[in-house]
């Protein structure tokens, strides 16, 4: 039988992630996505409370999902995590801010996200993270107009 092997790794985890639990990761394409409002490489924005094995399993579980887009044939898992707070769930308020300024922008979810049509960047949120970030992690995905 013949041994097939790829020079590129299939998945590279840095010990960054391994120090942190609550963690928001983004899966996105390498090529930029089509969306209502625009072009953006993000395909999900999700969270996580179990750290890297969370993150593994879900672009095991949207890869097929996201490859079936027409010039995809590969995705990166980006991670965004904030400072913690006692008794507050900011990873959570985390990922409800980037959908809520992806929807604001694309005028849509990520496609591969079901939840969060809703969601709106409220007084609550706007308290808690500053827009010019949310900004700044946005536009690192953007594709162009």
């Amino acid at each position: 039988m013949k041994v097939h092997f790829t020079s590129k790794p299939a998945m590279t985890v840095h010990s960054r992630i391994l120090t942190k639990d609550r963690i928001v990761y983004l899966l996105a394409g390498m090529k930029p996505f089509k969306y209502p409002g625009g072009r953006s490489r993000i395909a999900y924005i999700g969270t996580s409370k179990r750290g890297a094995r969370r993150i593994a399993s879900s672009a095991a579980f949207r890869a097929d999902e996201v490859f079936s887009k027409r010039g995809s044939k590969q995705m990166e898992v980006f991670i965004a995590s904030c400072s913690a707070k006692p008794g507050l769930k900011s990873w959570k308020y985390l990922e409800r801010a980037l959908l809520a300024q992806f929807l604001a922008w694309y005028r849509g979810l990520p496609f591969c996200n079901k939840q969060g049509q809703k969601y709106k960047f409220d007084e609550k949120l706007m308290r808690m993270f500053r827009l010019k970030a949310l900004h700044r992690i946005l536009m690192r995905f953007d594709g162009p107009k």
